[in-house]
């Protein structure tokens, strides 16, 4: 689950990647504030190292829903020991709601480099509704200043949402995606679902099935909540790759070696202990085994899973695996082994062991051939 942030980072020379605790971030109630910290990353992501003059960070102060704080004095600002060493992060007493991060001497952020800063324990004030943290990046040699903004949602005290996720982060091509979430629910709150595509009302579940997915997608849930005339929108975002996706373009010119791949298929020994096969092209034949039952240490044999590859004209490599182990986990395939196969190779796969197991084979496919059985003759 990722908190969403605005794409890129505005005019802005370095990456800056903001996110609240907690988040979303709730609102005072009561005679004890709610306080919240924001924690920021600054990452040099450019080839050359970039000479930080002074980096602004700036909130609105007040109580209405667009101010984060009526107490600016309450944020306190931090940073790593290290880089305290080399950069000064402090409060601007002239203009409250401000911080601002300086080097001492004339220290510069290294391709790669990162500071990690966070505000912490601002007051938040009472009013449900949309803030934002705004940056005001001073680079030497620059000519303009950079900027960009980040929304911080404010939403009622005692509401929660988070945890969005896909159930798998890998489908098969034209496989659906399946999310899930929390959120409490409550008059004025509402959730909605964005993809590739049309937006989804989804306040009245935390499950949601995708469409079939033929491209990796990016997944966006977006919870609005109202109280009175003012909405607080806090969204989340995840990504779902697709294994072996379609290929969208306008014009693809190949000037180099090109290898058609075909769609891996599954399977398994059925009730044979061994079975031999002959590769039509190159490619991985991975394997599984799982014992169904945990298997002591003085019992032997184990469940095994043997593959045999025998190039045409060479010796054979043997590649070997046991299970002792009954499911670790959910959906958990057991020992796994990967051979290598070449065009024209013989491949003998065989099991043994008296304790009841599940195994199974699949075959990833280089070229245009496959993994054909061997018939008798």
């Amino acid at each position: 689950m990722t908190p969403r942030r605005l794409d890129g980072t505005g005019t802005c020379v370095l990456t800056y990647d903001v996110v609240s605790r907690p988040s979303p971030i709730q609102v005072s109630q009561g005679s004890t504030p709610s306080k919240a910290t924001l924690w920021i990353t600054v990452t040099n992501h450019q080839q050359s190292a970039v000479h930080v003059e002074s980096v602004r960070f700036t909130f609105p102060v007040g109580t209405g829903p667009g101010d984060l704080s009526n107490n600016p004095g309450s944020a306190d600002p931090q940073q790593d020991d290290d880089d305290n060493k080399k950069w000064r992060f402090e409060l601007d007493e002239d203009n409250p709601g401000s911080a601002v991060l300086t080097p001492k001497r004339s220290a510069t952020l290294p391709p790669g480099g990162q500071l990690d800063l966070g505000l912490a324990h601002i007051e938040i004030n009472a009013a449900v509704g949309t803030s934002k943290l705004t940056v005001e990046e001073h680079i030497k040699d620059a000519p303009d200043p950079g900027t960009g903004e980040w929304p911080l949602a404010k939403v009622p005290a005692g509401f929660t949402t988070g945890d969005f996720r896909p159930e798998t982060i890998l489908v098969g091509s034209g496989t659906p995606a399946e999310l899930t979430w929390r959120g409490d629910s409550r008059p004025g709150a509402t959730y909605t679902m964005l993809h590739d595509g049309a937006p989804c009302d989804v306040t009245e579940v935390r499950y949601w099935k995708s469409p079939p997915l033929h491209r990796d997608t990016a997944f966006t849930l977006v919870v609005e909540v109202t109280e009175g005339e003012d909405a607080a929108e806090y969204a989340m975002s995840t990504m779902v790759t697709v294994a072996r996706p379609d290929l969208v373009v306008n014009d693809l010119t190949v000037t180099g070696h090109t290898v058609l791949t075909r769609i891996s298929s599954a399977f398994d020994l059925g009730e044979a202990t061994a079975l031999t096969y002959t590769a039509e092209t190159d490619g991985f034949l991975v394997g599984h085994v799982r014992a169904d039952q945990e298997v002591p240490d003085t019992e032997d044999p184990p469940p095994t899973l043997t593959v045999t590859v025998a190039p045409s004209g060479r010796t054979g490599h043997v590649t070997s695996i046991q299970s002792r182990q009954a499911e670790r986990a959910p959906g958990d395939p057991g020992s796994r082994l990967t051979a290598v196969v070449l065009k024209g190779s013989t491949v003998t796969v065989a099991r043994a062991g008296t304790t009841p197991s599940t195994h199974t084979l699949t075959w990833l496919p280089f070229g245009t051939g496959e993994l054909r059985e061997a018939t008798g003759g």
